[in-house]
């Protein structure tokens, strides 16, 4: 088995993990982002929910890259007047898709004297195969005049957490979760399938890969040839040699089972950086239509800020009708602090704007609630308009944790669910053992989507965007699991699955042939 969760650096180091050198980079350059300021600052979110709503008159009505960027337009002459600031110095400039992030490259010394501040060099403590970042102990300073202009700064005195690789903990086609040994003949039957495949227009769908992720199409050939599939050959944006290839290879596989005969794309970069990965897809000509997210951790471990920017591209994708799904995290409630201070759900997953995605476990043809799927509420995040109700049965109807542990009135995780234990995986051509995790369904769900998305853009329809609204207002998708408890190690108690949206499976799992109807295909 792999444990494919990924774990981050306590909260209470704000630098996580990165720490002073005093090693000498002769020519080093850094980069410094800027978020821009809208002209109107209600714009793309009320534009978001309106084509996110099934019951607005403007649901669905997807806009094109110019539209998306007329909503997060900055100012006249904010653009160019950064950049004569900018050219003062020998730093470059690059302009977002948007045009509203500004990527500032130069010599350490031309940026220290650009934000007036005094860059160190910084390398990870555990993983010293990254390269070094520069920052600075203070915030970087804006000309009066540009000041306005610029909702936050990136890159000069905050650090991302570096996700240490899953480690391996088994070999063999046997698993230590409960469940039965998954791969995409029971993935077919369990969700009725009916064979059912895409690949008839030219929509897409993508995989993240962060952190030397590293896929092999040969890998992906046999595992299609084996369980006859559809071939499908990858396309790669970005690095594909880091040589960590388990959870690449869980990835690229299943999306491909469950999303049989679509065109795929392997979207990857090495920083975990949601912000900067989701700026990389919006610079694709024609991005794909369904993306999964595997990766995440601690919704404390990451800047709020940076959060709220990663929002905003997610919007921005959604309002272009692309559906975003990501891992609820493997750590069930997730936890601050060794002793349990307060529950942490897991970032990604915690955005108000993607669809977070469970675990189940299969077992005598039943499925149950995984007691390590992620779920929870967030802290940054209100609880959105689509889930008041079904939230708030389940707070109304269950035996809870004390509530000190965790926000109620909060984003809550997952949306949805599907199997996630026992995965079979190719390596080296052939099966080798199983992985499990909430990375194991998030590509399987998201696969399903893409094969309905192919199907509804065949018949002249627009892609889905963002789901959740609509599944929310559904009275079933599928299957319901009723047992399981994520309680997490070191806390006193989790949530429990039951009848209804929970914090284990949210709505349930899929059966594919209503999923259809629930989406309008």
């Amino acid at each position: 088995l792999f444990f494919l969760f990924v774990g981050l650096v306590a909260a209470s180091d704000p630098q996580h993990g990165w720490v002073p050198t005093e090693t000498v980079f002769l020519n080093a350059s850094t980069t410094v982002s800027l978020w821009l300021n809208p002209v109107d600052s209600e714009a793309l979110e009320s534009t978001f929910w309106a084509v996110s709503d099934p019951d607005h008159p403007r649901f669905r009505h997807f806009l094109s890259k110019a539209e998306v960027s007329k909503l997060v337009a900055p100012p006249n002459g904010a653009i160019s007047a950064i950049k004569t600031w900018a050219s003062k110095r020998n730093v470059s400039v690059d302009i977002s898709t948007h045009n509203d992030m500004l990527d500032l490259t130069g010599p350490i010394t031309d940026i220290e004297l650009l934000f007036g501040v005094t860059l160190h060099s910084f390398q990870h403590a555990t993983f010293s195969h990254r390269p070094p970042i520069w920052r600075s102990a203070v915030p970087g300073k804006l000309p009066p005049k540009l000041a306005p202009y610029v909702r936050a700064i990136f890159g000069l005195n905050d650090f991302l957490p570096v996700p240490p690789r899953p480690g391996y903990l088994g070999k063999g086609l046997s698993c230590d979760f409960k469940g039965d040994i998954i791969d995409p003949d029971v993935i077919a039957t369990v969700y009725k399938t009916g064979g059912s495949k895409g690949g008839t227009t030219l929509t897409s769908q993508g995989v993240a890969a962060f952190e030397d992720a590293e896929f092999k199409q040969t890998d992906v050939d046999a595992f299609q040839k084996a369980y006859n599939l559809p071939h499908v050959n990858i396309s790669v944006l970005g690095p594909n040699s880091g040589g960590f290839f388990g959870e690449a290879g869980l990835d690229t596989q299943y999306i491909t089972s469950s999303g049989r005969g679509v065109p795929t794309w392997f979207l990857s970069q090495e920083e975990f950086n949601l912000l900067t990965w989701c700026e990389l897809v919006e610079k694709m000509p024609a991005p794909p239509m369904v993306l999964s997210i595997s990766w995440g951790g601690g919704e404390s471990n990451y800047d709020l800020t940076r959060q709220h920017a990663a929002n905003s591209c997610f919007q921005k994708l959604g309002l272009q009708g692309i559906s975003i799904f990501a891992s609820s995290g493997d750590d069930g409630t997730g936890k601050q602090g060794f002793l349990c201070k307060k529950f942490d759900p897991t970032w990604p997953a915690s955005s108000p704007y993607l669809t977070a995605v469970g675990a189940t476990y299969l077992q005598s043809g039943t499925e149950n609630g995984w007691s390590y799927s992620g779920g929870g509420f967030s802290q940054n995040f209100p609880l959105p308009k689509y889930q008041d109700v079904r939230v708030a049965a389940y707070l109304n109807s269950s035996t809870l944790p004390p509530a000190r542990l965790f926000n109620s009135s909060g984003r809550a995780t997952p949306d949805v669910s599907a199997l996630g234990t026992c995965y079979t995986v190719f390596s080296g051509g052939v099966a080798v053992g199983t992985l499990s995790g909430t990375s194991a369904s998030t590509p399987t769900f998201a696969g399903l989507v893409s094969v309905i998305v192919d199907m509804r853009v065949s018949q002249k329809k627009s892609p889905l965007g963002f789901l959740n609204p609509t599944l929310y207002a559904a009275t079933a998708i599928g299957f319901d699991p009723v047992t399981g408890n994520n309680k997490d190690g070191g806390c006193p108690a989790g949530f429990a699955a039951q009848s209804g949206w929970d914090p284990v499976t949210g709505l349930g799992t899929p059966d594919f042939q209503l999923l259809k109807q629930v989406l309008r295909a």
